[in-house]
């Protein structure tokens, strides 16, 4: 029997939209690296879709593979990291790639070409699917496993593709039943995306400006006919250490000329061009009519594809792409749109490049949630989250309302540090709630005090935000630990998420506390807990000292000072949303971020978890704060 050698695998063709017919199974598109194992002699050899042995880098993986009952086989999958969700993440891969945390991978095994020496490529997918499934239960591997069988979706084509979208998925993929395994890029294969992504050959980079380290900006491009052909530059998407590493990374490939046949418009003189060699993974909202990205958000570098392969992918049309359900009707050439009786201009910009969510389904969510959230915002002065071109594009936080004033928006009057008296915005109802997001607003923030009497809070609220290295399960043991103490104190305190990172604790009081004296227990609470358990807290507000502790941050309890509202969005790629919950499903929360946009819409807000919150008006006392010292 001759040894299997690797096969140049089948590439899925991308479309418009999914087919509906009953000879197509479905299947999740995954986020990660094509992986292609084949097992011989006891061993198992893991090859990239361009043929390059990667058995070495992924060395806990090969042994994996070997658990299946098969002493010769190819099989075809993808390698990925899966997040608390479940939801397969690129920059998770990455980040395990790169700190060698190889046990964190999962391995999706979708199809066999070839078991025992025979070829089975010529068979049909239902076939060669079926062998694959007995080989899985055969082997006793099972669905919570490292090595899992690819996941196959039930249901009709485009019903699938809206529930992947909303459950943050990268898209799916169509497989005809009836055809063979074929290499390279067939339509019995074909695949749609949850908004635009696709890699880009990168050509420079543009030098940091101000806080900015390491570059300011990559250059991108794509092969046309023979040459490159500039798409645009990304500059978000980065942090600080992985600006600093992919700078040091292109300079290996640093160049005196540019590899453009022609110098860009607008491209700064002190750009540093490089050789053609990396390749970025890219998410964007469009392409704009002289073929440059708009909104783009890097994702991540791709080692397993050449620079020479990248092209600019274009659907193949079909029939209209089915959008995201929406609650209202909209004519998408419209210029504008209605919400709760507020005119949203540029209703189908798009303002979550990387879920695809537009400025309409933002207002449509603020005015589903209106009901539970107007609650904790209607008479508070605000401060606003706002990006006017969306959350990949500049946001700024804004405090004071300045400029026109829209009929269902107020302000509210407070004087400030320098002795002057600055505009706040309040809203009353719905109208005002949807008014924010057609003034660009992603973030809601309200004060833990009402505009009829802002020197005296009614709410303080305890933010749980992780520094580096804390794991999930500790910040939920902070919650817990928080809500006992605060009950051996006497005050009843209720659970949110942040829509980020961490998680809030609010603890509701009397109006008979100035901002001065709630302060100064707020920050008591948090130095006990700094104090009883130094390893895991810390009450100050230093982010170098903050790596494996959790930061209790108090300082949402000082005048003018505010917290993200119950059911606000954030201002981040995957539009996280802060909700409510009780403290009994604390143990079942996987992160800060698991509530989003699309999952509250796929759920909406029923009975309001705070509701008890705004009836209690509980004491703070000179007992309690005895206690804590």
């Amino acid at each position: 029997m001759k040894p299997p050698r690797f096969v140049a695998p089948q590439l899925a063709t991308l479309v418009d939209a999914m087919p509906t017919s009953d000879d197509w199974i479905i299947e999740i598109k995954y986020d990660g690296y094509r992986l292609q194992a084949i097992i011989a002699n006891g061993n198992a050899s893991l090859f990239t879709r361009r043929g390059k042995d990667w058995t070495a880098r992924f060395p806990e993986l090969g042994p994996r593979v070997t658990r299946l009952k098969a002493k010769s086989a190819i099989l075809d999958g993808e390698v990925v990291v899966l997040d608390e969700s479940g939801i397969s993440r690129f920059a998770l891969l990455q980040e395990s790639l790169d700190t060698r945390r190889t046990h964190d991978l999962t391995y999706f095994i979708f199809d066999l070409l070839e078991i025992g020496g025979v070829d089975l490529r010529s068979l049909p997918l239902s076939e060669r699917r079926s062998r694959l499934e007995r080989l899985f239960k055969a082997s006793r591997i099972g669905a919570k496993d490292s090595i899992r069988l690819g996941q196959r979706m039930d249901g009709s084509g485009n019903a699938l593709l809206t529930a992947a979208c909303r459950l943050g998925l990268e898209g799916v993929i169509g497989k005809q039943l009836d055809a063979p395994y074929t290499s390279g890029r067939k339509p019995s294969w074909v695949k749609v995306k949850c908004g635009y992504r696709q890699e880009f050959v990168v050509v420079g980079f543009t030098p940091p400006k101000q806080s900015r380290v390491g570059i300011g900006s990559l250059l991108l491009a794509v092969q046309d006919a023979g040459s490159l052909r500039y798409a645009g530059r990304v500059g978000s998407g980065f942090d600080n250490a992985g600006l600093m590493a992919l700078r040091s990374r292109l300079e290996q490939f640093e160049r005196n000329t540019s590899p453009l046949p022609e110098r860009p418009v607008g491209i700064p003189s002190a750009t540093h061009w490089v050789r053609p060699i990396l390749v970025a993974e890219v998410a964007f909202t469009e392409w704009t009519p002289d073929g440059l990205l708009r909104h783009p958000v890097f994702q991540g570098l791709r080692d397993d594809k050449p620079g020479s392969e990248i092209r600019r992918e274009r659907p193949r049309m079909s029939k209209p792409r089915l959008r995201k359900e929406s609650a209202s009707k909209i004519d998408r050439t419209a210029k504008a749109a209605e919400v709760a009786g507020v005119t949203i201009t540029h209703p189908d910009r798009i303002v979550f490049p990387e879920t695809g969510i537009t400025k309409f389904e933002l207002a449509e969510h603020f005015e589903r949630v209106a009901a539970v959230m107007l609650p904790h915002v209607a008479g508070r002065p605000l401060s606003l989250v706002r990006c006017p071109e969306g959350s990949a594009e500049e946001c700024f936080f804004q405090k004071h309302w300045t400029g026109k004033l829209p009929a269902s928006i107020d302000t509210v009057a407070i004087r400030q540090g320098d002795g002057r008296e600055h505009a706040h915005v309040v809203i009353h109802d719905v109208a005002g709630l949807v008014t924010l997001v057609q003034w660009g607003t992603m973030e809601i923030h309200p004060w833990g005090s009402r505009a009829d009497d802002v020197e005296r809070p009614d709410r303080i609220i305890f933010d749980l935000d992780p520094g580096p290295g804390v794991a999930w399960n500790q910040v939920r043991e902070a919650a817990r630990g928080l809500h006992a103490l605060l009950d051996g104190l006497g005050l009843d305190s209720w659970l949110k998420t942040s829509g980020g990172k961490g998680l809030h604790v609010t603890v509701p009081i009397a109006r008979r506390k100035s901002w001065g004296e709630v302060g100064v227990f707020a920050r008591s609470v948090a130095k006990h807990m700094e104090r009883e358990f130094p390893e895991h807290f810390i009450s100050t507000a230093s982010k170098s000292a903050r790596k494996g502790l959790i930061f209790v941050d108090w300082l949402r309890n000082i005048r003018g000072a505010t917290a993200v509202a119950a059911w606000s969005t954030r201002a981040r790629a995957i539009a996280g949303v802060s909700v409510p919950l009780p403290w009994t499903q604390l143990g079942k929360l996987s992160a800060g971020d698991q509530f989003t946009l699309l999952s509250v819409r796929a759920n909406p807000p029923g009975a309001d978890p705070l509701k008890a919150m705004l009836q209690s008006r509980q004491a703070l006392t000179q007992d309690m704060a005895r206690r804590l010292v």
